[in-house]
């Protein structure tokens, strides 16, 4: 649950940690973290003269590490000699959190640092992140990003405090081998589409296959990541209209209904209650289901998966289907930052802009793209993608070109009664195949949009969440 601290409360919080000896805290975390440096320390100077300063980067994102240590080396071994700049480089296991937490509450935090989690607005209020927009060179550093900086993520109050680096995208992905068995050679583009196939391709495998695929079991994820983001594709949102600043969770209802409708037919893989999505993927890789909702680290579940069995189909990936193309909306997708700027780099501020600038640098994108270690959200860097990947899907799942970012609305700043909307999803696609879906929707909407209301009445700015201009409509 979002919630809004005031600096005080905020340290306050942090008071249990920062009792313990800060220091040693600190000297303790070499065994959960890796220091790449290799050149002098802050107190030496260049043979020019050049005051040698240290740009100490946190961060707990292991699997860069691949692309970052041998780039951190050569800057501090080459250019970073001449800058001045020795970039101390730290990834930090699973106690980072509190580490950083603590660190920034005795005014020991690194000059750059990953932050961790969504709601950014207590430590802007803290003084614990600075604005990119007011660093030396900081303007022109985010004009490479002013199409795709995310309000009330990236950007609070006109001042950027990251930018967009990696993302999480959502498709549609599919047996090809089934599908041609069943007769079918595109791919579905709407509900009506999946439902038909579903059925065929569940009438011709006879138990062997069935046609679409869900999975129950975690419903805080699932009923985000695979039902309401991929519903937004018909309807333009994920539950809810930025541009209207409500909730309206009902415009789910045809969608849910399509589910319900290939429940009704068998075409749906059974058991789908008691399955994660790593259960769910395994019966994909198998070759036992014919379609299903995709997020892009599906892509490295399934290779996995053709790895330890050895089985392979080949996989089509396209757009979610949608349920008017009359009226077909982009894919969701929601983007992730890597760094912020401290208040440490108050004292270096030009320096900490260059290594900043440097980590978001299209070397280390395109290397990080390249090498298939995660998904970047810059199109410029995507374009510069090799001709093939070793995992099947990367490519499609890597493309935004049909995506759009999303904002993060407000539910999390609000206290609903009663269960969530990835819950309620969720049972209604494992309840009755007949259920009242615009009677339980209905209600959803009402139980946000009355919590909302009650938000808004206790101080919660609602234009964070407001753009008149909202329009996700794909061309």
């Amino acid at each position: 649950m979002r919630t809004n601290f005031s600096k005080s409360q905020y340290r306050l919080s942090l008071a249990c940690l920062c009792g313990v000896l800060v220091t040693s805290v600190l000297a303790g975390c070499t065994n959960s973290s890796t220091n790449t440096s290799s050149s002098p320390n802050s107190s030496s100077g260049t043979a020019s003269g050049t005051k040698m300063e240290t740009v100490r980067v946190w961060t707990n994102d292991a699997s860069y590490k691949p692309v970052m240590d041998p780039i951190v080396e050569n800057y501090n071994r080459g250019q970073g000699l001449k800058d001045g700049i020795n970039i101390e480089y730290k990834v930090y296991g699973s106690n980072y959190d509190d580490i950083l937490k603590v660190a920034l509450a005795a005014d020991q935090a690194p000059e750059l640092y990953k932050f961790v989690g969504t709601v950014k607005e207590p430590f802007i209020k803290s003084g614990w992140m600075l604005p990119i927009d007011d660093q030396p060179g900081g303007k022109e550093f985010l004009s490479t990003y002013k199409d795709i900086l995310i309000k009330g993520y990236t950007t609070f109050n006109d001042k950027s405090y990251s930018v967009p680096y990696k993302v999480l995208t959502t498709k549609f992905m599919y047996n090809k081998d089934l599908l041609k068995k069943s007769g079918f050679t595109t791919p579905p583009a709407t509900w009506d589409d999946v439902v038909a196939y579903a059925k065929k391709i569940t009438q011709d495998n006879k138990g062997s296959a069935y046609g679409y695929g869900v999975h129950l079991k975690d419903s805080a994820s699932s009923g985000k990541w695979y039902f309401a983001t991929q519903f937004a594709s018909s309807v333009g949102n994920m539950g809810f209209d930025f541009s209207t600043g409500k909730f309206a969770f009902t415009n789910f209802a045809d969608n849910i209904k399509k589910i319900l409708q290939m429940k009704a037919d068998g075409s749906i893989f059974p058991g789908g209650e008691g399955m994660d999505n790593d259960s769910l993927m395994a019966q994909f890789a198998a070759g036992r289901i014919g379609m299903l909702p995709g997020v892009n680290w599906d892509v490295t579940a399934l290779d996995k998966f053709w790895k330890e069995t050895g089985t392979k189909f080949e996989l089509g990936v396209t757009d979610t289907p949608v349920l008017n193309p009359a009226d077909k909306h982009k894919n969701y997708a929601q983007i992730a930052d890597v760094l912020c700027i401290g208040p440490s780099a108050k004292k270096m501020p030009e320096k900490a802009l260059k290594v900043y600038a440097l980590f978001h640098s299209d070397e280390v994108l395109k290397a990080i793209q390249n090498n298939e270690i995660d998904f970047v959200a810059r199109q410029d860097i995507q374009a510069q993608a090799p001709s093939s990947f070793k995992k099947a899907g990367t490519a499609e799942f890597g493309n935004t070109s049909n995506s759009y970012f999303a904002p993060t609305p407000p539910d999390g700043v609000i206290t609903i009664e009663g269960q969530p909307y990835q819950n309620t999803i969720i049972n209604l696609i494992a309840g009755p195949a007949n259920a009242d879906v615009s009677k339980v929707l209905t209600d959803l909407t009402n139980r946000y949009n009355t919590a909302l209301d009650k938000a808004v009445a206790g101080g919660l700015d609602l234009n964070l969440y407001v753009n008149k201009d909202w329009n996700t409509k794909s061309k």
